[in-house]
């Protein structure tokens, strides 16, 4: 299957929202679950650009997130006859991509971390969690400053904070996604979070 009309990179910025109302979404779906190819595109012009962003939170590289968005829909349509209308289309096509976003950073070696003494990774992420009380460290900046300071995160801090903090996985998914303990998610995502304090503090004082 080739999908037409790939949306072009535009470092993180979120485009305008050209979502269909419930119903319009509910025909095309049910068009495409007919093997309908109109329904199909419909969908896929309509979601691409967003899918394309969640995966980029994940792949900052911009050929790999193209090829696992064409993947990504290719599985969505492959698999659509099981999306029974129950919770959101979109969800659920979101997890199909951050899945394969997640495949590809591990079939390319780049899901890894230094691992640490186990019985210190609670205390260490209940500690480096709770020290930002400071406010938030976006207020000032856009869209775009943030993701490019999440793009600097190792691969794997990315993940997992993308999974917890925007997904709403728990650490006990991460894990089992990740195929790491849950203190090392846990650890992983203090981390992430006190990295992107610091790369963020770092935009404000530059702008």
């Amino acid at each position: 299957m080739t999908l037409a009309g790939q949306p072009s990179v535009n470092r993180f910025v979120n485009p305008k929202s050209t979502l269909p109302n419930p119903d319009l979404l509910r025909s095309w779906v049910r068009s495409a679950q007919a093997g309908d190819q109109r329904g199909q595109q419909h969908i896929y012009e309509a979601f691409a650009s967003k899918m394309l962003l969640a995966i980029r939170r994940y792949i900052p590289g911009e050929q790999e997130a193209l090829d696992v968005l064409q993947d990504g829909f290719i599985k969505v349509f492959r698999n659509i006859g099981g999306f029974t209308f129950k919770g959101s289309f979109e969800g659920w096509m979101r997890r199909i991509m951050v899945n394969l976003a997640i495949d590809s950073l591990r079939a390319n070696k780049h899901l890894h971390w230094v691992g640490e003494n186990e019985e210190m990774l609670d205390v260490f992420a209940e500690t480096a969690v709770s020290d930002d009380d400071d406010g938030p460290e976006w207020a000032g900046l856009g869209q775009a400053d943030i993701l490019e300071a999440m793009e600097e995160l190792s691969p794997m801090y990315r993940a997992v904070f993308n999974l917890y903090a925007i997904e709403g996985y728990a650490h006990r998914e991460i894990s089992g996604q990740l195929e790491i303990s849950e203190g090392t998610s846990k650890s992983n995502y203090a981390k992430a979070r006190r990295n992107l304090r610091e790369l963020l503090r770092r935009k404000l004082r530059e702008k």
